[in-house]
């Protein structure tokens, strides 16, 4: 398990990339922490799929919500705001990250193709992100 710990020695934030709000949280992660958390879409990311291939069980649907994965493991959604929230921190105080700033391309397409960027559609994912978590260690 040490190599799976390697290859996520910098976070790697998976997020909703169908969604609005969720690649907006993303990109503002990614730029709190100068670049020191990496992201990827879930659904239009290779690395994203990669990452859940080595990470997650056969037939775990981790698109439920999003992961922040590092050293220590994959934590998910409730799980994951205090590894956010430590990634960002350690990226502003020790002035790590990349020179690689660009943003991947919104798509924005909620369930039954409602709009994701509702006042109400928000507080939904909101919701769902506080009372859901999952980890998996390395």
């Amino acid at each position: 398990m040490s190599s799976i710990s390697s290859l996520f020695m910098r976070p790697l934030l998976i997020y909703d990339d169908k969604c609005y709000s969720c690649t907006r949280f993303a990109q503002i992660a990614k730029s709190l922490s100068r670049g020191w958390i990496r992201i990827a879409g879930h659904y239009y990311s290779p690395e994203a799929r990669q990452a859940k291939s080595i990470i997650f069980p056969a037939g775990y649907d981790a698109t439920k919500m999003f992961w922040l994965v590092n050293r220590n493991g994959a934590f998910g959604a409730r799980s994951g705001l205090p590894r956010v929230t430590k990634e960002i921190a350690f990226g502003m105080l020790a002035g790590r990250g990349s020179k690689d700033r660009s943003d991947s391309a919104i798509a924005c397409e909620y369930e039954q193709g409602m709009s994701c960027f509702t006042s109400t559609n928000t507080l939904r994912r909101i919701l769902k992100l506080l009372s859901h978590g999952a980890t998996f260690r390395f």
